[in-house]
């Protein structure tokens, strides 16, 4: 009789988390092919943060089609869902920095690109017309683009500092995220 009762309990166990991983993996900001891309330069750190930089451009554009097209199916859902991509991509690209700022990787020419196109993230984001229903999102995402430029600006700064000092590790790659 315990065993049938371990068994149940180990199946409803099982079958509580599926739903939620499931869920957790459509909640990836990144398509599939993104994610092979990020790969790709685990490796490279000005690639790979060039590649968070075009992924997020990506959707902000998004964004501004959407906005502009007010005959969009479920239009104000697809905002919220990119609002969305948008601020999680630009947690991905600040856990990014602080791993490769940590290995003391030299991305100082992908954070010069960074910086410029972050600081225009939060006007992009300003434009879209406020919704109630995705106000919150788009209130977090400006948070996140204030965030990722700040970040990116310090960490400039940061990086010149230390690789004016530390010469001999110009230009190396680090140990950077998997």
């Amino acid at each position: 009789m315990s065993r049938r009762i371990a068994c149940v309990l180990a199946l409803l166990i099982a079958f509580g988390f599926v739903p939620r991983l499931r869920a957790q993996a459509q909640n990836d900001p990144l398509t599939e092919d993104e994610i092979q891309q990020i790969r790709d330069n685990a490796i490279h750190p000005d690639e790979r943060i060039r590649l968070y930089i075009k992924f997020i451009g990506e959707r902000l554009d998004a964004i501004k089609q959407l906005a502009s097209d007010p005959d969009a199916k479920d239009r104000n859902s697809q905002i919220r869902a990119r609002l969305e991509e948008f601020t999680n991509l630009c947690d991905e690209i600040q856990d990014n920095l602080d791993t490769y700022d940590s290995a003391h990787a030299d991305i100082r020419k992908s954070l010069k690109d960074l910086v410029a196109t972050s600081a225009r993230w939060p006007d992009l984001l300003k434009a879209v017309p406020p919704n109630e229903n995705y106000e919150f999102s788009r209130k977090t995402a400006l948070e996140a683009a204030q965030s990722a430029n700040d970040e990116a600006k310090q960490l400039s700064t940061e990086q010149d500092v230390y690789f004016d000092v530390h010469k001999k590790q110009r230009h190396t790659n680090g140990t950077g995220p998997s």
